[in-house]
């Protein structure tokens, strides 16, 4: 059964009248059966998308390429123009399939980006993508959420919304469970109603979605939210925008030189060449190449498992001197599980991990964090459960299952989120979103019977709960608990409430877990700096474990006297211990700080850990390394996030070095480490999760955000979405970037030495006259345009050209530095030179060879052909085309490494293996023959004749020209001094 869901007013209406009319359950939400149903009723959650880019955009976009009407002006007569007109609307569409691709690939990546969001259905908690809520859905708020779609709140705990996109107002509001009775209450005021695409600011909710897609309140206005600036172009895009103007400037005073020459004395045959002369610099289609080489690099990015959602960051990868990253599931796996935990009375105990199965067996180990093994067995002993029954353990117990918002379940036989994938295949089986998404690699199925949901840390304290058969399940159905009020974790005070009540013994308690050293000063049973620093004594054994250490407390409550603000609840506290909990590094951590250190990449550790066990994790992945670095640097690179907060920016700006590890990290000790790097100049990466994550990744050069564990808003804020939160991926990311650039550059250099090579040698060909002094063009028009389709494959083939292998073993490249660096620019020069060289000795030699030795005989060759007159004009011009269209293959091998040999036995594999290049030589070599060799096609055509011994001039000079480029790239390996490197730590080249 459904219900129509416009114009219904929920927000005055109960929860019971929701929850009939809507045909769902508090407990349960939707059947998988329901879903599917509503979802082919109500169709796809998501708004009306009026900013893509349709077809019809792209096409318009298209007809207003200036190369494409240069095309058209220049068709002046009905061989020429015929075919530049052809080539216009080869050129338009070529370049309209190109970039109907590429917003094709970046409104996939988009899709992928998007929110997710944390449903209940057939009982069990899940997370979808946005698009497949449904009226009905019973979806889970959390701070940092953006909310997916309208919904009617049914829970709430401290929760508070963020609505400034709906209703302007700035300040967050705070929600609650009313009745309201008027049915034109104004949205700012319907405090039990949440709305699509705002913002959890705080706290915890339940709420029944009640509108989706454009029947939400953001959808009747119409608003769409432009979340990623996904039309900003890059660096590289508005250079080339800026060249190209350039580029038409000096086409027209090229033009203009031409005809000059002639006094302006203009006729058709000058006219060509002032035509072919200005296309020599304009390459038609060129940003349209650029544009999806970055998008089909963002699509390849996914398969390393990064979502790129801005093409900008491409570039700015190459330039990342330093990596600031958050160690909880980023370095390590986070697979938590508790191992240890202390009282005061009792001592230390051991647990044995086994994952999320809550199963394992208790040692004691009295004043010691012993491991388990055969050295330590006589000092050791194993304890049953049922013996540590102390109020003191009992209660740290309680605290860890109570104090927590996570849960665990059995798995069960068949997977929710196997069939939640099913529904959702069904609305995206054949797009490209789910192809895409298809490519990304997928982690390992989880092999334990038990799931979870929750952050890692709640989840490793309630299995260890559940290990003594008192989880938050057991308590509430067993035991009598009964939640009554929740302080969420607070990353500015590190501490976590909660307020439960015993309906057995009518008993309330507030159970209290955070950080020790603000615990223990809230502790009435630690008043004395001598308790105090027993307690710290034991933290720091733990921590020096590379454990993370939770305290724990709690205090019983007059049943008068609840408290009603968190100051009144967080306070004369008794503390009953500690847990050390272990998150492993992640196997390939290691090996990608290694990678990073080796690329010129400083990696600093960022987390909300206490300092012992942030140093001890750091000296295990190689970021801090006590054999290159002495005791006095270890304690300067090594600072608490109080430390850091307290320093003023002369201070911070007067270290040595910004700190590797930073401790008891907050969110505003991001934003000060992002701007203290800004100012050194460094180009940095920021890692987060969180809404208050938000400000540090948008200020940093890459943000960089969580796919898993992520908040909806970091993601928004980020520039690339890691969909496995593993350090090691953006390691990966870095090289592809680096690999995207350098190719680019390749690309490039290639492009502009054939335009620039071609251009010199028509400009030197003006001192070439015919018997009335004027100049000739050594190149028909459509023998310029023959060259431009001849020049377009190689390039493409370098710009997909595999990491070189000293990609990660080269600096990071200085943000300022022009794509074409002064190396490249050399090259341009250099290879430039030689191809204008080998064109004109290509193009005098016959022409002084054959006939009489005087060059050109005829006149106006082009309009009035003469078999006699024109004939060695017109072979001169059949040897060039061959040279160039061999001689710029040729260069395009030498472009694929700056310094290294391509002609030597690697390279000419290398070559072979190409099938982009063999192809397109035999595609050319075929297309000259053919071109040459047909009569009727070659003289009212292409304007010359066929060759015959030329082709033995035009092989020489293309040997000429692999024997110069090896020349010229053993001259740079031997007098060129590598590029300076940019600026980073010193240590990291020795760790």
């Amino acid at each position: 059964m459904t219900t129509d869901v416009k114009n219904n007013n929920w927000h005055t209406k109960s929860i019971e009248q929701v929850v009939n009319e809507l045909n769902t359950s508090l407990s349960d939400g939707l059947t998988t059966d329901e879903v599917v149903l509503r979802q082919s009723i109500y169709g796809k959650n998501e708004l009306t998308v009026t900013g893509s880019a349709t077809w019809f955009k792209v096409m318009l976009h298209q007809l207003m390429d200036i190369m494409n009407w240069i095309f058209v002006i220049l068709s002046v007569n009905y061989v020429t123009g015929s075919m530049l007109i052809a080539v216009a609307l080869v050129n338009f569409g070529l370049g309209f399939s190109q970039e109907y691709a590429a917003e094709q690939t970046l409104a996939a990546l988009r899709d992928l980006s998007s929110p997710r969001a944390d449903v209940i259905r057939d009982g069990k908690e899940q997370t979808i993508a946005s698009g497949d809520l449904v009226p009905g859905d019973l979806i889970l708020l959390k701070e940092g959420d953006s909310v997916a779609a309208d919904a009617r709140l049914v829970y709430i705990s401290n929760l508070e919304t963020d609505e400034a996109l709906l209703t302007g107002e700035s300040l967050p509001v705070q929600k609650q469970l009313l009745i309201l009775d008027k049915a034109d209450e104004p949205l700012g005021d319907r405090l039990n109603m949440v709305y699509s695409s705002t913002i959890v600011s705080k706290g915890r909710g339940h709420a029944i979605a009640t509108a989706t897609a454009m029947e939400t309140e953001i959808g009747k206005v119409a608003l769409k939210i432009d979340e990623a600036d996904t039309n900003e172009q890059t660096r590289i895009q508005k250079s080339m925008n800026k060249t190209y103007i350039l580029l038409l400037a000096l086409a027209i005073i090229s033009v203009i030189v031409v005809c000059a020459s002639v006094k302006f004395k203009v006729d058709f045959d000058v006219g060509m060449y002032a035509m072919t002369i200005a296309l020599s610099v304009l390459p038609a289609g060129l940003t349209t190449v650029m544009t999806l080489t970055l998008v089909l690099g963002g699509k390849e990015m996914t398969k390393h498992r990064a979502i790129i959602r801005r093409l900008k960051c491409l570039e700015t990868l190459g330039s990342l001197t330093h990596i600031f990253s958050d160690k909880t599931g980023t370095l390590t796996i986070a697979k938590m599980v508790v191992v240890r935990f202390w009282t005061p009375s009792e001592g230390f105990f051991y647990v044995t991990p086994n994952g999320l199965t809550p199963e394992g067996d208790v040692y004691r180990t009295f004043d010691k964090v012993l491991d388990l093994n055969d050295e330590t067995k006589d000092k050791i002993e194993r304890i049953e459960k049922t013996e540590l029954n102390s109020e003191e353990i009992q209660r740290l117990i309680q605290c860890a299952a109570l104090c927590n918002m996570s849960a665990i379940n059995r798995r069960q036989e068949t997977d929710p989120n196997k069939l939640e994938r099913k529904i959702t295949s069904k609305h995206e089986q054949g797009t490209l979103a789910a192809a895409i998404e298809e490519s990304i690699p997928q982690d390992e199925e989880d092999k334990s019977d038990w799931v979870a949901s929750g952050s890692p840390t709640e989840v490793a304290l309630q299995v260890f709960a559940h290990k003594f058969g008192k989880g938050k399940p057991q308590l509430s159905s067993d035991f009598g608990w009964e939640l009554i009020q929740e302080y969420q974790f607070d990353s500015t005070i590190k501490l976590m409430s909660t307020v439960w009540k015993n309906r057995l013994f009518g008993e309330s308690f507030v159970f209290t877990k955070g950080a020790a050293e603000r615990i223990i000063p809230l502790c009435n049973n630690l008043s004395t700096k001598e308790s105090q620093d027993k307690v710290m004594e034991q933290v720091h054994q733990l921590a020096s474990k590379g454990l993370r250490v939770i305290a724990m407390a709690y205090r019983k409550l007059e049943e008068s006297k609840l408290p009603s603000t968190r100051e009144e609840t967080e306070y004369n506290l008794t503390f009953c211990g500690l847990t050390g909990i272990y998150d492993p590094p992640r196997k390939e951590s290691r090996d990608a700080v290694r990678d990073a250190h080796r690329a010129g990449i400083s990696v600093h550790m960022l987390t909300g850990d206490h300092e012992v066990t942030a140093t001890a994790i750091a000296k295990e992945l190689n970021i801090l390394n006590e054999k290159t670095m002495s005791p006095e640097v270890l304690r300067e690179l090594v600072m608490t996030g109080q430390q850091f907060d307290a320093l003023t920016e002369d201070e911070i700006d007067g270290l040595r070095y910004l700190p590797l590890v930073v401790a008891r990290c907050s969110p505003e000790t991001k934003v000060k480490m992002i701007l203290a790097s800004q100012r050194r100049n460094y180009i940095s990466a920021m890692t987060g999760d969180g809404v208050n994550d938000s400000p540090s990744l948008r200020i940093a050069d890459v943000g960089i955000s969580m796919g898993k564990n992520g908040s909806d808003v970091a993601k928004q804020a980020s520039d690339m979405i890691l969909t496995d939160d593993n350090f090691a991926t953006i390691i990966r990311a870095i090289k592809e970037g680096r690999r995207i650039y350098q190719n680019m550059q390749r690309f490039l250099l290639y492009f502009w030495i054939a335009l620039v090579g071609l251009w010199l040698f028509l400009i030197v060909a003006l001192a070439i006259r015919d018997p009335e002094n004027r100049s000739i063009s050594p190149l028909s028009t459509i023998q310029m345009l023959f060259l431009y389709f001849a020049f377009t494959p190689p390039a493409g083939s370098l710009s997909v050209q595999p990491a070189s292998k000293t990609v990660m073993l080269e600096p990071p490249r200085p943000p300022t530095e022009s794509i074409f660096n002064r190396e490249i620019l050399l090259d341009l020069v250099v290879y430039a030179f030689c191809l204008g060289a080998i064109s004109l000795i290509s193009f005098i030699v016959p022409l002084y060879v054959i006939g009489d030795g005087h060059g050109i005989e005829g006149v106006r060759c082009d309009t009035e052909y003469n078999p006699v007159t024109c004939y060695s004009f017109y072979r001169a011009r059949g040897s060039l085309l061959v040279t160039l269209t061999i001689a710029t293959l040729v260069l395009m091998i030498h472009c694929r490494s700056y310094r290294e040999p391509e002609w030597n036995i690697r390279g000419l594999k290398e070559t072979i293996r190409n099938k982009s290049i063999i192809g397109t030589c035999v595609v050319n070599i075929v297309l000259l023959v053919i071109f040459l060799y047909i009569p009727k096609v070659a003289e009212d055509g292409f304007r010359m004749v066929a060759v015959t011994w030329e082709w033995g001039l035009c092989i020489a000079l293309c040997f000429f020209t692999v024997g110069f480029g090896e020349f010229y790239k053993l001259l740079k390996r031997r007098y060129l001094k590598p590029l300076e490197e940019h600026t980073v730590n010193e240590f990291i080249q020795q760790s």
